[in-house]
């Protein structure tokens, strides 16, 4: 018997590419320059761009993308610039995984070109973001979403700092699974971050902030005119935690529901934080695990100069930890970060109000600031210090500021949705507008002239039950006969 052995052999048709660097020969290329000469590392079909595997800009070239674009990247691929890179279309370019559950490595810009810069750059689903690594881009107008899923590390944000001092301005961050802009505690970096959006980043809830600093070295951090917004029961809004010296400013931002607003740890710390609004950082409900509005635990090397902030709505609105002595308004210095003018009530948990919490063995300066009422016991009742006990130091909380506006003028709750008589009436300018309102919401007091027209609004805020009063200054109505309204909801008056 003879048998017949049949071998079959499958052939598989695949592609490799070899990873590709430009020839470091001071050329500038865009991306049609990179398809022609990369060997298919970089290619081009049906509109999009592809990056199959690693890519290198040389130290002496730089690669422009000056129109719109979409660029996608493989699995695990490595973007790497060495010299300089250029971004700034008309509407867009799009940086992104093929397979966005594949998610490419990083962009990576190594002490790149002086010159790098960023305009209207969409950068998301990368496995370890955006690196920078001793280099300062301007990125403007650049959004950075979804960056960072299935990375285990709660330190890898969507943009990493590791000794750089970029510009951030008008920038989005975005449901990123991690921080969206952080830097190692030990590691200079000083970035500017301006008039930019923090929403809902930490998807993936580990213990961190959405901006996360580390020390600034001679430089200086600045945070300035951000919205900062939490979904994230774990997720914070700015911290830091520098090894080495801070210097920072943080200024006309908002700031709120993250499971706090603004944490000060460890020493070396300078701190200006002045025109914010820090409001309803609640959103873990723990207070023994946070709620701050601004936490600042340190020692005396952590100087922190407060003013003109409104906080309110928090679990806490401040708490003071370890030695440290930040002043919240301090008359007897002519510097204007020493005013105070901070509006601080609305705070607590429990069933009590914490508007300032001094757990330290000091005293602690916080002179002329609004307290949401003039009533000086109530005041005194919340502000946890000496009095509450012998081993805290105490708050020096006078005098208080009254603002011409609405005050608290009680902490009684009223039964009655009412609007009083105007005192005094007649007036020129000013007069006192009382009223009451039996439960929290959206309220709005305007005033109309005979005609019904709108003449001026003077609250249109969420406001929580209580009777209030506001002063209004009418110097620029002309003489004549006005009415105001009152109204919450379905009750007007």
């Amino acid at each position: 018997m003879k048998k017949i052995f049949i071998t079959v052999i499958l052939l598989f048709n695949f592609i490799v590419y070899a990873d590709y660097t430009t020839p470091n020969t001071s050329v500038s290329w865009n991306l049609n320059d990179l398809v022609t000469n990369s060997g298919g590392t970089v290619t081009f079909s049906s509109g999009i761009y592809f990056i199959n595997s690693n890519l290198t800009i040389a130290q002496s070239d730089t690669l422009k993308i000056l129109s719109n674009a979409t660029i996608k990247i493989a699995l695990d691929v490595i973007f790497l610039v060495n010299g300089t890179f250029i971004v700034n279309p008309q509407d867009s370019v799009k940086l992104t995984s093929i397979d966005t559950t594949q998610k490419f490595k990083e962009l990576r810009l190594d002490g790149a070109g002086v010159n790098c810069s960023f305009n209207k750059l969409i950068f998301e689903y990368s496995y370890n973001g955006f690196r920078l690594l001793n280099v300062s881009p301007v990125f403007t107008n650049c959004t950075f979403r979804y960056n960072c899923n299935g990375n285990p590390s709660t330190t890898v944000p969507a943009l990493n700092l590791f000794t750089c001092s970029p510009i951030i301005q008008n920038c989005l961050f975005y449901r990123n699974h991690r921080a969206a802009i952080a830097g190692g505690s030990n590691i200079p970096n000083a970035p500017k971050i301006l008039y930019s959006q923090f929403i809902e980043n930490d998807l993936l809830n580990g213990n961190v902030p959405q901006i996360n600093l580390g020390q600034s070295g001679s430089g200086t951090t600045i945070v300035r005119g951000c919205t900062i917004i939490g979904s994230a029961i774990q997720s914070g809004g700015i911290a830091s935690l520098p090894i080495g010296t801070l210097n920072i400013i943080i200024e006309n931002n908002v700031i709120k529901k993250n499971r706090y607003g603004i944490t000060l740890t460890n020493a070396n710390t300078n701190a200006i934080i002045r025109n914010n609004i820090i409001d309803s950082n609640n959103i873990q409900g723990l207070p023994n695990l946070g709620g701050s509005g601004i936490n600042i635990n340190g020692n005396s090397t952590l100087i922190a100069l407060v003013s003109k902030n409104s906080i309110r709505g928090n679990l806490w609105g401040i708490t003071i930890q370890g030695t440290a002595k930040p002043v919240f308004g301090n008359l007897a210095i002519n510097d204007t970060n020493y005013i105070g003018l901070n509006y601080i009530w609305g705070n607590g948990n429990s069933g009590r109000i914490y508007d300032l919490y001094n757990n330290t063995p000091d005293s602690i300066k916080a002179e002329n600031n609004f307290w949401g009422t003039g009533l000086l016991d109530s005041i005194e009742a919340h502000i946890f210090h000496k009095p509450d006990s012998t081993t805290l130091g105490f708050v020096d909380y006078l005098p208080i500021f009254i603002p011409v506006g609405i005050q608290e003028i009680t902490n009684e709750f009223p039964v009655e949705f009412k609007l009083y008589d105007a005192y005094p009436n007649p007036f020129n300018p000013q007069t006192n507008i009382k009223f009451s309102i039996t439960q929290k919401g959206f309220t709005s007091l305007k005033i109309y002239d005979i005609t019904g027209k709108e003449a001026a609004v003077l609250i249109n805020d969420e406001l929580n039950q209580g009777t209030y009063s506001f002063k209004y200054n009418a110097s620029e109505l002309a003489s004549g006969i006005y009415f105001y309204k009152l109204q919450q909801g379905s009750f007007s008056v």
